[in-house]
């Protein structure tokens, strides 16, 4: 989702009931803001939780929010913030490290790899379907002849897409790399 989406493309329209652009920044941000949550909680469920509860909060104010990157934003503080409010409230059941989880280094170096994972995610999404999925398994460890195997190619096949999914996905992700 692009960060330029203007505010009447993110308002809600209360005489049509048009949710669509609240419903595909739902679907943009709901992955990552889970991951975000898990961070903290190391809890799937309470993430989740968390999550919808921050989603219902924007939901709340979305005729008040103007762009896209104050949406994001605050989901993530929201985020962060319920997530330390439950840790504190889960004390006498769990130790946790409070001091270091609230830490504004800890909430920016996991906001960072979050956007990151997005972002790498996004560019996963524009390759071929047999390249993503010979990127989703090389990810997950496995071994060009595995991979072969499994799809049912040679390793040269294997090695060939794995080349050319690579170079797209430099490609791509160029833009977004600080130098």
């Amino acid at each position: 989702m692009k960060t330029t989406m203007d505010a009447s493309q993110l308002k809600y329209d209360k005489d049509t009931g048009d949710i669509a652009s609240f419903k595909m920044f739902f679907t943009s941000f709901n992955p990552s803001l889970c991951l975000f949550a898990n961070k903290y909680l190391n809890d799937k469920e309470a993430s989740n939780d968390v999550v919808q509860d921050a989603f219902v909060y924007v939901w709340n104010k979305w005729d008040e929010i103007e762009t896209i990157c104050s949406a994001k934003s605050y989901l993530y503080k929201y985020v962060k913030n319920r997530s330390l409010n439950y840790l504190r409230d889960q004390k006498s059941k769990k130790k946790h490290d409070l001091k270091n989880i609230a830490s504004e280094v800890f909430f920016r170096d996991n906001l960072i790899e979050e956007e990151t994972y997005q972002l790498i995610y996004k560019a996963l999404k524009n390759l071929t379907p047999q390249g993503q999925k010979v990127i989703e398994l090389s990810l997950d460890g496995l071994k060009n002849f595995e991979i072969g195997e499994q799809l049912k190619v040679t390793i040269n096949t294997v090695k060939t897409l794995k080349l050319r999914a690579f170079h797209s996905l430099r490609k791509e992700l160029k833009s977004n790399i600080f130098r």
